[in-house]
Formats: C-alpha cells, sequence, structure tokens
C-alpha cells in the first residue's frame, strides 16, 4: 500500500484522525472568535451575518465538492477563515466587523461542508455511520472548548487574534496532510439542497435547533453555563445518527449538514439572544430544553420511526 494510500478498512484510520482534527480545530477557532466579540457588544452585528454567510453558500457546496478537489474545497475556505480572524484585530465600526462576519460565515460553511464530505470518503462504508457520531462529537467538543478559550483569554472588550489563527493554521496543516483520491465530476447543478437541507429531517432539525438555542442561551451569562456547550457536544453523537437514519443513500452527508446548520444557528442565536436581554434567569433555557425533550418525546421521535430509511 502507498504510504499516503487510504487505508479505510478501520474506523480510525490515518486520515479520520486528520479529518477529527481539522473538525476540532476549524470549530475550536471559529467559537474562540464569535463568542468573545458577541460578549463585547456586538452579539447582532456578528452573529446575524456569520449565520446567513452559512445559509449563502450552502447551495453552492455539493457543486463546489464535484468541480473542484474536496480537500481544496476544505483548505482555501479555513484560510480564509484565519485572515478573517486576524482582520477583526484591525477594524472598528459595526459595519466593519459585520462585513467580515459575513466573510467568516461563508468560509465556515464551506469548510464545515467539505470536512463532513472528507470524513466519509476516507472511511470504509460500513463505519460511516460510527464515523459521523464521532466526527459530530469531536467537531462539537472544539466548539466547546473554543468558546471557553476565547471567553477565558479573551477580556471584554478585547480581541485578540494570535490564539485563534494558532489553533486554525494546525488545523490547515491537518487538512493539507490528507490523501483524498481522485474522483471524476459527475455534473451536478450549480445550486441544489444537496449536502446543504435534507427536508425529510427539516422536523428532527428545528427539535435539535431548540436544544441548541437553550444551550447558547446559558452559556454565556450563567455561572458554569459553558457546560451546557459540552453537554451539546456529548449528545450530538446520538443527535447526529437520528439525521443519517432519515436520509436514503448518498444523502449522508446532507443530513450531517443539516444537523449541523441548525445546531450552530440554534447555539449562536441563543448566545445572541442572551447578549442582547442581559440577565437570565436559569429557568428560561431550563424551560426550553424541557420543552425540546417533550417535543422530542412526542412528535420527533414517532416522526424518526415511520421516515427513517436506514
Amino acid at each position: 500500500m502507498r504510504r499516503n494510500s487510504i487505508d479505510n478498512t478501520r474506523l480510525y484510520n490515518r486520515n479520520f484522525g486528520l479529518v477529527c482534527v481539522v473538525g476540532f480545530l476549524l470549530y475550536a477557532s471559529a467559537y474562540a472568535v464569535l463568542l468573545p466579540l458577541m460578549r463585547s457588544g456586538l452579539a447582532v452585528e456578528v452573529c446575524v451575518p456569520f449565520l446567513v454567510g452559512m445559509q449563502v453558500v450552502g447551495p453552492f457546496h455539493a457543486w463546489l465538492a464535484d468541480k473542484f478537489r474536496r480537500k481544496h474545497v476544505l483548505v482555501y475556505p479555513f484560510v480564509g477563515m484565519l485572515l478573517v480572524s486576524v482582520g477583526y484585530g484591525y477594524v472598528s465600526t459595526p459595519h466593519q466587523y459585520s462585513a467580515l462576519a459575513l466573510v467568516q460565515g461563508m468560509c465556515f460553511g464551506l469548510a464545515t461542508s467539505a470536512a463532513i464530505t472528507l470524513g466519509i470518503d476516507v472511511v470504509h462504508t460500513g463505519h460511516r455511520t460510527k464515523a459521523n457520531m464521532a466526527y459530530a462529537f469531536i467537531s462539537r467538543l472544539g466548539m466547546a472548548v473554543g468558546s471557553v478559550a476565547g471567553l477565558w483569554l479573551m477580556p471584554i472588550n478585547t480581541y485578540h487574534w494570535l490564539g485563534p489563527v494558532l489553533a486554525g493554521a494546525i488545523g490547515v496543516l491537518a487538512a493539507s496532510g490528507l490523501y483524498v483520491p481522485f474522483r471524476a465530476p459527475i455534473g451536478l447543478p450549480v445550486a441544489s439542497a444537496d449536502r446543504y437541507i435534507l427536508p425529510r429531517a427539516v422536523l428532527p432539525a428545528f427539535n435539535v435547533g431548540l436544544l441548541a438555542f437553550a444551550c447558547g442561551m446559558a452559556a454565556l451569562p450563567m455561572r458554569g453555563g459553558m457546560a451546557w456547550l459540552f453537554l451539546l457536544a456529548a449528545l450530538s453523537p446520538w443527535l447526529v445518527r437520528m439525521f443519517v437514519k432519515l436520509s436514503h443513500h448518498c444523502q449522508r452527508a446532507t443530513g450531517n449538514m443539516t444537523f449541523n446548520l441548525f445546531a450552530d444557528a440554534g447555539a449562536l442565536l441563543g448566545a445572541m439572544a442572551a447578549c442582547c436581554t442581559g440577565e437570565i434567569s436559569p429557568a428560561v433555557p431550563l424551560c426550553l430544553v424541557a420543552v425540546s425533550v417533550l417535543l422530542y418525546a412526542s412528535v420527533t421521535r414517532i416522526y424518526y420511526k415511520k421516515m427513517r430509511v436506514r
């Protein structure tokens, strides 16, 4: 076997390990920037454009992965995120922050989709569900660790880009070390829902978004609130498994991306709500968690059992 070839007969092969490192550092470097900036008084200016940026590039995920080398679709947007992280240190107006956040969201969305696709490509078919679950946990763990590190290292109203950029640079190096065999283009349309939104998973996605909203709302203002992000990370493997089971053949990446889009949107919107409303009673996110659990038990679980195809 060639030194750089894929040994995908085992789940934890070299390439999948690199993808997990990339996923952890991708999320860590993004959230280490986002949450401190939001807490410093730029919640709406950063959160909304970032999420818009993720949605803007969503319909083009499949075409880009088909048209260009998938490793490049991961590496170049990751580099773009690092440049934006540096740029935040040199801007001063809300409009400038919003413009950078829009670009950061676009780069993050592209890199996230590419990492999910590569995490599937480098694993044997029989191990892919376990690989999806492992990647979901590790990337969400990166979200939690990056948030804690950013808020701990970054005092309010002060921004230091060195930490996120160093973490991201290691992620770029890990992504550059991936070996991905050439895949001939199959001629996908420029815009589609493939690798963006899985329509049959919208109800579970709303449920995940509500849970993530509660976790994001609790994370910033509450003492020990970051534990909620670690809780979301711990639940992610079983949540993403539900999306995989709802996806047909060749829709696995779309199911994974749907989970990630709603989890990120929920967590960031929850954090934005906490920043904009000030002091929040612990009862509010607890009630939202209770509602999300009730929704799952009474509606989502029944829907999932009826609609699953795997």
